[in-house]
């Protein structure tokens, strides 16, 4: 049987430890998204299908009407409400210029009561697509192919220093 020499031990020790922090961090799940804060009085914007289309979400207009939805001084589309007074409406980001984060999305119909209703709202930022986790298997494939081959050239080194002990003494 043979004795494991104690850098090996430590070498193997690290390894493991490395590649259980690879893992927690790749196990890790992407936070969710904030839950919608729509009440009465607010509009809600949030960005869908990683970050392709805008998603605007109106409360409390007259049910089954229909309200107009616009990206500052132009209009987007129309939209009938549901059985609740709810609006939601899908903006593709071809009609939100890029950088245009700060633009007024603004959603006009009538209330409840048949009072005029606009609520208005800034167009949110778009999320960052990218982030460091996605480099994360790469760097660990890099990290293995680097430790294979720093194995194979120490391996092949005791074979040839091995070989000049024998020649020498024979």
């Amino acid at each position: 049987m043979r004795i494991i020499t104690a850098s090996a031990r430590t070498a193997l020790s690290l390894l493991v430890v490395a590649l259980g922090l690879c893992a927690a961090l790749l196990a890790h799940t992407a936070p969710a998204a904030a839950a919608p804060k729509g009440g009465p009085e607010s509009l809600v914007l949030s960005w869908v299908n990683d970050g392709e289309q805008l998603r605007v979400e109106g409360f409390a207009y007259r049910a089954r009407s229909v309200v107009d939805v616009r990206l500052g001084d132009q209009p987007i589309q129309q939209a009938r409400t549901d059985e609740t007074g709810r609006v939601e409406v899908t903006v593709p980001e071809s009609m939100i210029a890029a950088g245009q984060s700060g633009a007024s999305i603004i959603v006009i119909g009538r209330s409840v009561s048949g009072a005029s209703r606009v609520l208005v709202s800034a167009v949110p930022p778009s999320a960052a697509v990218r982030g460091p986790v996605d480099l994360l298997p790469w760097a660990l494939g890099a990290l293995a192919v680097t430790g294979i081959g720093l194995a194979a050239l120490r391996r092949r080194g005791r074979a040839t220093v091995g070989t000049h002990r024998a020649a020498r003494f024979a």
